[in-house]
């Protein structure tokens, strides 16, 4: 009798789990073993997707094949359970080993050689097929908010609505984590040694380290957002903290795309200034009971002059004076605010009109539409200028209602983010004068984006949008034409809203 190995597989470990099929397959080779006079030497039980080489039980089956080469054939329920690709295939047939099937056995002929290799084309064309179709649903699942993958640390994976719900043992501590990152004053080895004196662990077990935490960091997740393919969508989950605090822990790693490196003392200025020369980054250290400010050098002493020792208080000084230019009034504020409702009434109003054109515009193609049909029903209009008129009726129809579907993204009421943005233009500098370091630190985070230092001045710097648009003269009068709302409180829209005009203030 010939020996033979016997190979039975699942597509999934849950399949396994559930004793889906194994067992059926199993039975039914060793019946077609016996009539047909072969000997099981070995049985082989796998539970992984055969679209690729390598599995496990597969590898293990081809090293005793080699070990045992008195064994001639391997016998599987159906070829797409042994193999999905050629490479496995030329694996047997390099060991001299025959395939025989349960189901649709092939002969050892020529025309079973051509039966044999249809059969494996079209189930890896099923395959890649199948796996292009997952690929799509998934693209769909996350546009509209599911979750694709297993959920992060501080999540977990509900198999009923096949999304995440929070883990509300690590939720807490996953947002004390952000807390605590974004003031600025922890590095992320201080942070991960804190969070693991609190218990802070992952599912396994085992202690999140500090890459761990960099990643957790990062993870738009916990603000309710999916990052997927280099894409950010919204997602449907329920965030574990605000997108305000995630976006202040994102300021935090700009300064150091490494995070905050663990020192003994905290400086108010660092990681803002840089060198007016060399263009490296300012540096402070703390000598004698004061802290002083000074150039890294880090393109070489020779390629910079600069060897100037600035005081913080000089420098906090002059930082303190830029802030006052954006130093505003309540009246000021509550100006901005009136002006801001006002600005969206009047694009309401102005939204309001324009819809009302495209829809008359619609309504009278749709009338076009239906003049013609019943011409072309009544022989009047030939079917060639039926087919050119129909076309060319649909195509500004379509043109029309993309426009509308623009409209209908519609204008929100920006007064509260208008309301916050003075708020803060209006404290910078009042906090930066009288807060902790922690304070000051926010604050430049927020307003400034880089200062240049040269023989311990500030000879230049820049404020972040929206900020620059309420820089003042000493006299009181802006800078700039300010007030435009795509620039004071920008919010990204995934379709193309109309173009606002510039208001000034009224103030």
């Amino acid at each position: 009798m010939q020996l033979c190995v016997v190979y039975a597989r699942v597509s999934t470990k849950e399949q396994q789990d559930e004793g889906y099929s194994i067992p059926a397959q199993l039975k039914a080779i060793r019946a077609f073993c016996e009539a047909q006079g072969l000997t099981v030497a070995e049985e082989f039980v796998e539970a992984e997707s055969a679209g690729k080489a390598g599995r496990a039980q597969f590898g293990a089956m081809v090293t005793f094949l080699r070990e045992h080469p008195a064994v001639g054939a391997v016998v599987a329920h159906k070829l797409d359970r042994l193999y999905r690709n050629f490479r496995d295939q030329i694996t047997l047939e390099d060991l001299g080993v025959h395939a025989r099937y349960v189901v649709g056995d092939i002969p050892d002929t020529p025309q079973g050689e051509l039966l044999r290799d249809v059969n494996l084309s079209v189930a890896k064309f099923y395959l890649g097929n199948l796996r292009e179709e997952v690929k799509k649903g998934m693209d769909e699942k996350v546009a509209q908010g599911g979750w694709p993958h297993r959920a992060p640390i501080g999540y977990l994976n509900d198999t009923a609505t096949r999304s995440i719900v929070i883990d509300l043992e690590r939720a807490d501590l996953i947002r004390y984590a952000f807390e605590r990152y974004a003031t600025g004053q922890v590095s992320l080895s201080m942070l991960a040694d804190e969070l693991r004196e609190r218990g802070f662990c992952y599912p396994s077990g085992t202690a999140v380290g500090t890459s761990g935490l960099h990643k957790i960091l990062r993870r738009p997740t916990y603000c309710g957002r999916i990052r997927y393919k280099g894409a950010i969508y919204r997602g449907n989950h329920e965030p574990i903290i605000s997108p305000e605090l995630f976006d202040a822990v994102q300021e935090v790693f700009e300064p150091n795309r490494n995070g905050v490196k663990g020192t003994k003392y905290v400086f108010a200025l660092r990681d803002w200034l840089y060198c007016g020369e060399c263009g490296c980054k300012i540096t402070a250290e703390r000598q004698r009971g004061h802290v002083y400010y000074r150039c890294t050098h880090g393109k070489g002493k020779d390629s910079c002059s600069q060897h100037t020792y600035a005081r913080e208080e000089a420098l906090s000084e002059q930082m303190a004076a830029i802030l006052t230019e954006i130093e505003i009034t309540p009246d000021i504020v509550e100006a901005l605010v009136a002006d801001s409702m006002a600005f969206d009434a009047e694009a309401s109003s102005s939204l309001d009109s324009e819809r009302t054109r495209l829809s008359r515009e619609i309504a009278a193609l749709d009338a076009r539409a239906s003049r013609l049909l019943d011409g072309y029903l009544d022989g009047v209009v030939s079917a060639e200028d039926y087919r050119a008129k129909g076309n060319q009726i649909t195509g500004s129809k379509r043109a029309f209602e993309q426009a509308m579907k623009n409209q209908n993204c519609g204008t929100q009421d920006r007064s509260p983010q208008v309301r916050a943005l003075a708020d803060t233009a209006a404290s910078a500098h009042f906090t930066f004068e009288t807060g902790e370091v922690a304070d000051k630190r926010r604050v430049l985070a927020t307003v400034l984006s880089n200062a240049t230092v040269e023989e311990g001045n500030i000879v230049s710097y820049q404020l972040k949008r929206p900020f620059e648009y309420l820089r003042r003269d000493p006299k009181g009068a802006f800078l700039h034409s300010w007030w435009a709302m795509r620039d004071l409180n920008p919010r990204p829209c995934a379709c193309k809203a109309p173009a606002l005009p510039l208001r000034q203030s009224p103030v």
